[in-house]
């Protein structure tokens, strides 16, 4: 029943299957490596020597040992350097590497007598650790990388001579050989497309006195059309306008959030002065409706002409829905909600609650909500000073990078080569 489960599982998702068999590959690989990794011994030589093989072609390498010095074993890396050419050995090396060069540089071109794509002159002999550097002797041809200088061709051909610089640990030989460079073949739409600019500079210089320049109406006996070519200004204003549409629509967005954070932000800091005020309030003896028209008529005074801060505005405005007969409980619920923020939530519920049930015992709980409204106030003003400490980071890391630039800059520049 098991083994029927896991085929009906893998039936409907194929994908379990192909994890599985990944998984087992992974195990398969893994055990084989380790094997093959853990079962090589040191060779020998004849005089029974632990040895360790040197790279032919003179590449250095570095390979993990086990050192075992009594009841001690270590992991080691030993670096073992590739291995030289002794004098013979390099001079065969210099010359069959010359040998290979006039097939390695070929590059696309099918044969060193008629080169018309770039060559591919290459920096070191595959396999042998030897460099090499090229010297035309026609660098309007050709230059040292390869590429062909196509202005200075004809359909004759241009001979030149490469010297191929061959070192090796100090060691040097040169190679010589010649080649002979034409101009790329051209398929037919390109070299129409060629005789046309070619017509194009022969009236523009026939007609260098004139007030204008006269298109060919042919060439080759093809008949030619002019036009101009397609502007792309309109679709770059298009895409620049979208762009910057898009860039309103999304800044707009960020403004309005970053308002409703800094409202938010400014609505929690004011929250402890309101419970304060409040609770002050009701210990003198006042009603909850009274207090809280006295709080929003010293708004009211304080604030002419200068920017709203929506905690107290909505506390005005709850003050005037009261004045028109709307209920009380009611409009404190709906300040709670106006608000939007927990704290002023859980003040207007308080308050539309002691009004129905009676106001015994709110002083109490105003003490003990202004208590924790001023550790909340706290802990927030802790935040925004950490996040100003953030903010200060970005200048002063520009400060140091321009300092560092004052510094190096000059420096480098009076470094004498």
């Amino acid at each position: 029943m098991k083994w029927k489960r896991i085929k009906k599982t893998i039936r409907e998702n194929p994908v379990y299957l192909k994890a599985g068999i990944l998984a087992a590959a992974a195990v398969i690989c893994f055990v084989c490596l380790y094997i093959w990794d853990n079962s090589r011994e040191i060779r020998t030589n004849e005089n029974g020597e632990k040895i360790l093989e040197r790279e032919e072609n003179g590449e250095d390498q570095t390979r993990g040992m086990k050192v075992r010095i009594g009841d001690k074993e270590e992991e080691i890396d030993v670096s073992v350097s590739g291995r030289k050419y002794n004098a013979e050995e390099l001079k065969k090396a210099f010359t069959d590497a010359g040998d290979k060069l006039e097939t390695l540089i070929l590059g696309e071109n099918e044969s060193l007598d008629e080169v018309r794509s770039d060559l591919d002159l290459i920096t070191e002999i595959p396999g042998t650790g030897i460099a090499v550097s090229w010297q035309p002797d026609r660098y309007d041809v050709i230059d040292s990388r390869g590429c062909i200088q196509e202005d200075a061709l004809t359909e004759d051909g241009a001979v030149v001579k490469l010297t191929a610089v061959l070192s090796y640990e100090g060691e040097k030989a040169s190679h010589e050989f010649y080649i002979k460079v034409f101009p790329p073949v051209l398929n037919s739409e390109e070299q129409l497309m060629e005789d046309v600019e070619s017509s194009v500079v022969r009236a523009d210089e026939e007609t260098r006195t004139e007030n204008y320049m006269v298109l060919p109406d042919q060439v080759n006996g093809e008949k030619i059309q002019w036009d101009y070519g397609t502007e792309t200004r309109a679709a770059a204003v298009l895409i620049l306008g979208s762009g910057a549409a898009v860039m309103l629509i999304v800044s707009d967005g960020q403004r309005k959030k970053e308002e409703e954070k800094k409202q938010v932000r400014q609505m929690k800091l004011d929250y402890p002065k309101i419970v304060n005020k409040f609770n002050l309030y009701i210990r003198a003896g006042m009603t909850i409706r009274r207090a809280w028209f006295m709080i929003a008529w010293d708004y009211e005074k304080k604030q002419s002409g200068k920017e709203g801060r929506k905690a107290y505005d909505e506390m005005v405005y709850a003050m005037h829905q009261i004045s028109g007969g709307i209920p009380e409980g009611e409009c404190y619920e709906k300040y709670g909600m106006r608000c939007n923020v927990s704290s002023y939530r859980k003040f207007g519920a308080l308050l539309a609650q002691n009004l129905r049930k009676g106001s015994g015992g709110l002083t109490e709980i105003l003490g003990r909500e202004a208590e924790e409204a001023f550790e909340d106030r706290k802990n927030l003003a802790k935040k925004l000073g950490e996040e100003a400490g953030t903010k200060l980071m970005i200048p002063m890391f520009l400060m140091l990078v321009i300092v560092f630039a004052i510094v190096i800059i000059p420096a480098f520049f009076s470094i004498q080569i």
